[in-house]
């Protein structure tokens, strides 16, 4: 038994050790599918990264995007073919996630994502074509997990591999 408290003593030291996990770097992939129109049927995904460390948590905030790479119609759409004037952000209210906010335009298609107004789950694309073919589809968030995170889940996953270890040598004695 004083072995497991001199364990979990160590574990706690270690864990204390590595530096408090702060808000930062953000990344999220997102997906979906065209529900509507000539594109229908088509799918997008993407994965984008943005700096929180600015947010108040309070009202309505925007966060512009560090990085963005969307894939839509065989073509990877990236920061660099925004459309000129148009947001680029990530939008929260009350420090809540809403979504992506981008738009894009080619000889073929135009189109936007859309933050949720009240809730992430409002989220979607739309798109239109020079020839006035249009139509939308929902989108779907999925953070990322920071590295730091798979740090801390092995060393539990290893401490309590070690606990068991002890366990099963214990009781076989």
């Amino acid at each position: 038994m004083r072995n497991i408290f001199r364990i979990t003593a160590l574990a706690a030291a270690l864990l204390g050790a590595m530096p408090a996990a702060q808000a930062a770097v953000q990344t999220y992939s997102f997906n979906g599918a065209i529900d509507s129109g000539h594109y229908l049927g088509e799918t997008f995904s993407g994965q984008f990264s943005f700096d929180d460390a600015g947010l108040s948590l309070s009202g309505t905030e925007y966060v512009n995007l560090a990085s963005l790479s969307l894939n839509f119609l065989s073509t990877n759409w990236t920061l660099a073919n925004a459309v000129p004037l148009s947001n680029s952000d990530v939008t929260f209210e009350n420090g809540n996630f809403l979504g992506l906010s981008f738009s894009a335009e080619s000889a073929n298609v135009s189109f936007s994502v859309i933050p949720g107004f009240s809730a992430v789950s409002e989220s979607f694309i739309a798109y239109d074509t020079p020839l006035g073919n249009s139509g939308a589809g929902s989108v779907i968030y999925a953070a990322v997990p920071e590295p730091e995170s798979y740090a801390l889940l092995l060393a539990g996953l290893g401490l309590m591999g070690v606990l068991a270890r002890r366990r099963a040598r214990a009781t076989a004695v």
